[in-house]
């Protein structure tokens, strides 16, 4: 698969996205055309950041609008079509939820600071129109270095991140980090074009044939490379053979050796419930002797704090060991539903069925409504399970 990976290390803004995107290749001309097209002129150049050279995104413009309502109508009365087009008003309405939010007035009223510029406007024309052009299938992001410290504005010292960036970050559940110097990297701009373009944010770099690298440069300089940097290339998912799903995720681990049978089988549903991926209780031998558990959970990054805390208060262990960012590759998989006839009564049932390129691996009915089925019908629950995936198969290849 063809993708794109951003690597917003020294954070992001519109104008770096832009430059990004242009120094990996993408359509100059579309981008002028872009740009242009809501009142505002482009200025491309090579720059070093951190001697390394970038391209700068530079956007003339003097002209500012009012409202939400006229950043939707200029938007819509330029170059952009299609998909670029309505990743663009995304952004644009994403903003203006930020600051209607941070300043509690209601969205089609909000006060623009930074969004209010055309050059803003420019800017996420700009890069919309450059992702359009270099055609990936995906883009991925590792997490954003928002900076620290505070920023002057026109109501005051604010901490970093701003208001309304921050506000984006918490309502698109964007992953984000403080550092590497105290200074403003992302803006709200930035964190809305990242808001709409990423289709996956990754922890670590995902495996992955570079191609080409691009940066993106920012206007200060600072003691890191202020710059955005952007790789495409190709994904193991886009090679005949390779598995094309997989996710990035934590390992829990505790050792138990106190714990009854009925409190195991407990946590177990308390973990699921809140989350967890996968619980196991292995038997083990621990010191002395004695007989003992391994409870071993897999789960999201963002559930991993609040699994261990249930982990630690059901058993009582005094830590939990965890293994970050394990990747795993991922059978796709769908849940349909099928209809089973016993004793001349119809019986609904979901039934799991996992692929691999396409080719189906294997059909798995719902514990839950098999259960229920063998209950009403008075049969033997291997008995409905074998009907319910019979029916299975007969819907996927039927």
């Amino acid at each position: 698969m063809k993708a794109l990976l951003l690597d917003p290390y020294s954070g992001a803004s519109g104008d770096m996205i832009m430059g990004c995107l242009l120094d990996l290749g993408a359509d100059a001309n579309a981008v002028r055309e872009a740009v242009e097209s809501v009142g505002c002129r482009l200025e491309i150049s090579r720059e070093e950041r951190g001697h390394i050279q970038t391209t700068r995104a530079r956007v003339i413009a003097n002209g500012r609008y009012r409202n939400l309502g006229e950043a939707l109508t200029i938007l819509k009365g330029s170059s952009l079509s299609g998909k670029a087009l309505e990743q663009a008003l995304q952004a644009v309405d994403l903003l203006a939820s930020a600051e209607s939010r941070v300043h509690g007035v209601l969205k089609e009223e909000a006060h623009f600071h930074e969004v209010g510029a055309l050059d803003a406007l420019a800017d996420i024309a700009g890069g919309c129109a450059a992702l359009e052009s270099l055609e990936v299938e995906e883009v991925l992001s590792l997490p954003i270095s928002v900076g620290g410290g505070f920023v002057s504005t026109q109501h005051g010292l604010l901490s970093v991140p701003g208001p309304a960036a921050l506000e984006i970050l918490r309502s698109r559940g964007l992953p984000w980090r403080g550092g590497p110097v105290e200074r403003e990297l992302l803006t709200p701009t930035g964190a809305a074009m990242l808001a709409v373009i990423v289709d996956r944010f990754l922890d670590n770099y995902p495996l992955i044939r570079a191609e080409r690298v691009g940066y993106g440069s920012g206007e200060m300089e600072l003691l890191v490379s202020n710059a955005l940097r952007g790789t495409i290339g190709t994904t193991s998912s886009g090679e005949q053979g390779h598995l094309k799903d997989g996710d990035h995720v934590v390992q829990l681990e505790t050792n138990v050796d106190d714990v009854t049978g009925e409190v195991l089988g407990n946590l177990i549903d308390l973990l699921m419930d809140a989350g967890a991926l996968d619980v196991t209780i292995l038997p083990a031998i621990m010191k002395k002797g004695r007989s003992g558990n391994v409870i071993r959970v897999i789960a999201g990054h963002y559930d991993a704090e609040k699994l261990s805390r249930v982990i630690m208060r059901e058993t009582g262990t005094l830590g939990v060991r965890v293994f970050p960012s394990l990747h795993r590759y991922i059978a796709q998989r769908e849940t349909r539903q099928v209809s089973v006839k016993i004793d001349g009564s119809i019986h609904c049932a979901q039934v799991k069925v996992s692929r691999i390129d396409g080719v189906v691996l294997g059909i798995k009915a719902e514990y839950e409504d098999s259960l229920r089925i063998a209950r009403a019908a008075d049969l033997p629950l291997k008995v409905v399970i074998r009907k319910v995936e019979e029916e299975g198969w007969r819907a996927v290849e039927g």
